[in-house]
C-alpha cells in the first residue's frame, strides 16, 4: 500500500509565497530608529518597539509527482510576532495554521546594521510541527520537532522598499508517522536541506506596512 504523508513530511522543494502585513506596538524606545525600519517584521534591524506583529497568509506548492492527487493549495494562516529583549536582541514567534498541516516556531534573532542600507541579523528557531490527512481509507498523521539556524542580510533600496534575503538549514530532531494507529517507519536526517527566501516589505500608512515573500 503506498502511503502519502502530509506536505510537512514530504521531502522536496517547495516555493512559498508570503503575504503579510504588519503593526508596530510602541511601549517605550532607546535609540531614535528610522521609521522604515520600525515598521518592518523580517528585515534583520534592531527594534525599537517592545513588541511588533503581522498577519498574512501563505500559499505553499509542491511538486506533482511527490504529492499526486492528494495536491492541495490551501492558504495557510501566518501569525508572526516580536519581542525585544535588548538594543539588538528580541524573540521572534510564529504560527502557521492550515488544519491539515500546522507549525509554531520560536527562537532569538540578533540583528545589527553594518552600512547606513545594509544590515545583518542572525538566529536560531526550534519549531514544531503537525499535520494530518485521509488517504485510501486511513488516517495518516505526523508530527516532529524542527530546528533551522538561520542568516539574514537586509538592504534599503530608498526611503520604501527593504530587501531581505534569508538563508535556512533545516535540521530534524525528531519525527513521527502513523497510518491509522500504525507506526509509518521512516529513514530521516538530521540535515534535511536549506531554504532560501527573498522578502520585500514597504510601508502603507500609520504603523503598517505590506510584506511579499518567496521561499
Amino acid at each position: 500500500m503506498k502511503i502519502r504523508l502530509p506536505l510537512f513530511i514530504a521531502k522536496a522543494f517547495s516555493i512559498v509565497c508570503v503575504i503579510a502585513c504588519s503593526v508596530g506596538n510602541a511601549f517605550c524606545q532607546d535609540d531614535p530608529i528610522p521609521r522604515i525600519y520600525a515598521k518592518s517584521i523580517f528585515f534583520p534591524y534592531p527594534m525599537e518597539k517592545n513588541w511588533k506583529s503581522s498577519l498574512g497568509f501563505v500559499l505553499t506548492t509542491m511538486p506533482q509527482d511527490i504529492t499526486e492527487e492528494q495536491h492541495y493549495r490551501i492558504p495557510a494562516i501566518d501569525f508572526h510576532i516580536l519581542k525585544k529583549v535588548s538594543k539588538r536582541m528580541y524573540l521572534d514567534g510564529r504560527i502557521n495554521a492550515q488544519v491539515l498541516q500546522n507549525m509554531v516556531s520560536l527562537g532569538p534573532r540578533w540583528a545589527t546594521p553594518i552600512t547606513k542600507k545594509l544590515s545583518m541579523g542572525v538566529g536560531d528557531d526550534l519549531a514544531f510541527w503537525f499535520g494530518f490527512i485521509k488517504t485510501e481509507g486511513f488516517k495518516t498523521r505526523g508530527s516532529g520537532w524542527l530546528n533551522t539556524p538561520n542568516l539574514s542580510f537586509g538592504y534599503q533600496f530608498n526611503n520604501k522598499i527593504l530587501l531581505t534575503i534569508k538563508g535556512e538549514a533545516l535540521m530534524n530532531l525528531s519525527f513521527k508517522a502513523f497510518a491509522g494507529e500504525n507506526p509509518v517507519a521512516a529513514d530521516y536526517r538530521l540535515f534535511s536541506g536549506s531554504a532560501f527566501s527573498i522578502l520585500l516589505e514597504q510601508p502603507l500608512y500609520s504603523h503598517h506596512s505590506l510584506t511579499l515573500g518567496f521561499r
